[in-house]
């Protein structure tokens, strides 16, 4: 909860580029809604943050948090759960071509094997013009005595915590992933130094 909190109003910045979408599906158009897909959503804590109808996918390998993701799902009505995947953010081959207004990652790419093809699958889902919403801990600046810390701490804390790369510098590829446009703001989260670096925004398709 305390992590959580910590970044809720950059959680909610992250999210408010959702709102102003307009779908490429006609149907969903013509009635305000958009269709996202998220990559790990884990327990589905941005529910909170959509404020419009949703056509909802959800990719993720860890089916244990099933049963607590779709609990909170049926707290939030404008989102509807059309297919939850099983499987990894590198690999979405149950995922058509141009199909989402938007996808959504929210600390995902630290722990991830291949953050660069988890971008390239992200592109390639998106219709054209689609947003891949993001926001994630990033790595301190080089040189920096905090980077020194991230990177001596981080082969013990991805044992300790599912894979997370403390001195991973998504930032970078997220820029260089081949995105039309990337709008992407750096803010500190009152968290311990090693996470407190933070990027969100949004990347154009």
């Amino acid at each position: 909860r305390l992590w959580r909190n910590s970044f809720e109003g950059t959680r909610r910045d992250m999210m408010a580029a959702l709102d102003d979408i307009e779908s490429r599906d006609p149907e969903l158009r013509a009635d305000g809604a958009v269709r996202v897909l998220e990559v790990g959503a884990g327990f589905g804590a941005n529910f909170n943050m959509m404020r419009r109808k949703v056509k909802y996918w959800n990719v993720d390998p860890n089916t244990q948090f099933q049963t607590a993701f779709l609990d909170t799902l049926k707290e939030y009505p404008q989102v509807e759960m059309e297919r939850w995947v099983p499987g990894y953010g590198e690999d979405m081959h149950q995922v058509p071509d141009n199909h989402f207004d938007a996808v959504l990652i929210t600390h995902l790419l630290c722990s991830v094997d291949n953050a660069e093809k988890v971008l390239q699958e992200c592109r390639r889902v998106l219709v054209k013009g689609g947003r891949l919403l993001f926001m994630e801990h990033v790595a301190q600046p080089e040189g920096s005595v905090a980077r020194l810390l991230q990177s001596l701490l981080t082969p013990v804390w991805r044992i300790v915590c599912c894979g997370c790369c403390l001195n991973r510098d998504s930032d970078n590829v997220i820029r260089s992933a081949g995105f039309a446009e990337v709008h992407m703001k750096e803010t500190r989260v009152e968290m311990p130094v090693i996470l407190t670096r933070h990027v969100y925004g949004y990347a154009v398709a």
